[in-house]
């Protein structure tokens, strides 16, 4: 019983905070995406970098 009253509370505070920082909660969202981003293609990079360097055998493999 005792969690769920901690549990309630919390969210009331994080609604709340929500509510009230709307603009740096969005800023954050913002940052995030633009670091997904940058760290999918730098992923990208390295996955299409091992397939070149492994030569068209193994890129025919991976195909299959």
């Amino acid at each position: 019983m005792v969690f769920i009253l901690v549990g309630l509370i919390f969210l009331a505070l994080g609604v709340a905070g929500m509510y009230t920082w709307w603009w740096f909660l969005v800023e954050i969202l913002k940052g995030l995406v633009s670091l997904s981003f940058t760290t999918l293609g730098v992923l990208f990079i390295i996955t299409g970098g091992r397939i070149l360097l492994r030569g068209p055998k193994a890129a025919e493999e991976s195909e299959d």
